[in-house]
């Protein structure tokens, strides 16, 4: 399936394609309503994220990326949906930038419920300028399987994995990838929630290592509305992730 985009200038182009998914994201989530008749529930989330190690958009072992993260998710019985993108500035020994990053649309059914095994599809879209390394400029494309299995009341196992079809850039060593994720999370009689999960995800490009390590997050009710998350990984490769969230649902 073929996208005309009507203007010529990143910008317009950009505007345009998040027009297109927003357009396309109203769509499914009136589809899934008449599919499902139960409680929709709605997630607003934006924070601030912090990297400093291996690139995920262009083949550098040592970027500092900052972003800006936009999300929005639809829960409707058994669907869900996702719409993210983000605004970043990235830095390293050769070049610094920033501006609007990839899109991200995805698109979720439970298989089963009590424990949850939930299917995924997700479609990278490149908006970012790839001039600037905000974008590798091609499209990817996953497909993804989460397994969430409460032990106890307040203890829960989970896990993911999934493979990356990758859209390779002409001249430039990359790879489709595959990646997982095993954690545990407790939850306190606040209503906090404290984890930790080993993660695993090859590089895109050939040349950078693959990457094993472990994550920590701490996730808490501010009140009826809103919560916040914080988090920090550590890897193989030395890099750094960690950030801080903030969400509404409704």
């Amino acid at each position: 399936m073929s996208l005309f985009l009507p203007s010529h200038t990143p910008s317009g182009r950009m505007v345009y394609i998040l027009g297109a998914l927003c357009t396309l994201f109203f769509i499914l989530s009136v589809q899934a309503a008449e599919l499902d008749q139960q409680e929709t529930r709605i997630k607003l989330s934006t924070g601030l994220l912090y990297s400093n190690g291996q690139g995920t958009t262009f083949d550098n072992p040592n970027v500092s990326t900052t972003s800006l993260p936009l999300l929005i998710n639809l829960k409707q019985g058994r669907f869900s949906l996702g719409l993210s993108t983000a605004y970043q500035s990235l830095s390293s020994d050769t070049f610094s930038a920033e501006g609007l990053g990839d899109t991200t649309l995805s698109v979720g059914y439970d298989l089963l419920e009590n424990p949850w095994l939930t299917l995924n599809i997700k479609q990278k879209f490149a908006t970012g300028d790839s001039k600037k390394g905000l974008s590798t400029g091609k499209n990817d494309t996953s497909l993804q399987l989460d397994y969430f299995y409460p032990l106890q009341p307040n203890t829960a196992l989970f896990a993911h994995i999934g493979h990356k079809f990758v859209g390779k850039v002409r001249g430039a060593a990359m790879q489709d990838t595959r990646y997982a994720s095993l954690g545990t999370a407790y939850t306190y009689m606040n209503s906090a929630n404290i984890g930790l999960s080993l993660d695993y995800r090859e590089s895109i490009f050939k040349r950078l290592e693959d990457q094993a390590g472990l994550s920590v997050f701490l996730s808490q009710p501010l009140n009826k509305i809103y919560s916040y998350s914080l988090f920090a990984g550590y890897d193989s490769t030395h890099t750094l992730n960690s950030g801080i969230t903030l969400s509404t649902q409704f």
